[in-house]
């Protein structure tokens, strides 16, 4: 009775999991290979940008406005871009041709995150 009983709970946890991972898109994400772009602008440079990239993180200091970059996602990755500068910086990050998330800020410094 023991051994029946763990064996529907493990059939019942692979169910429970795998509806689970096909509604938040995990299963999905298996095959997909997105094309980013990060894009920062503003005005003269900005002191630091930092982003996340499909070979890891980066961080790049006292870069000319505007900087962008692109590369091609393994899939299922978080996207994550942050930038610093004196006075209004933005940064975008666009996912196969769209934006997904914009972020502008302003100040001494101003620094801007985004994240998808």
């Amino acid at each position: 009775m023991t051994s029946q009983l763990a064996l529907s709970g493990s059939a019942i946890l692979l169910a429970v999991g795998t509806g689970f991972a096909g509604t938040c898109g995990v299963a999905n994400a298996v095959g997909d290979f997105p094309q980013v772009r990060y894009e920062v602008s503003g005005s003269g440079v900005a002191e630091t940008i930092t982003y996340q990239s499909d070979t890891g993180q980066k961080h790049i200091v006292n870069v000319p406005l505007p900087w962008s970059t692109q590369f091609t996602s393994f899939g299922g990755e978080v996207f994550v871009l942050s930038a610093e500068g004196q006075g209004q910086i933005s940064c975008n990050i666009v996912v196969d041709g769209n934006s997904v998330f914009k972020a502008t800020a302003s100040g001494t410094p101003g620094r801007a995150v985004c994240s998808h």
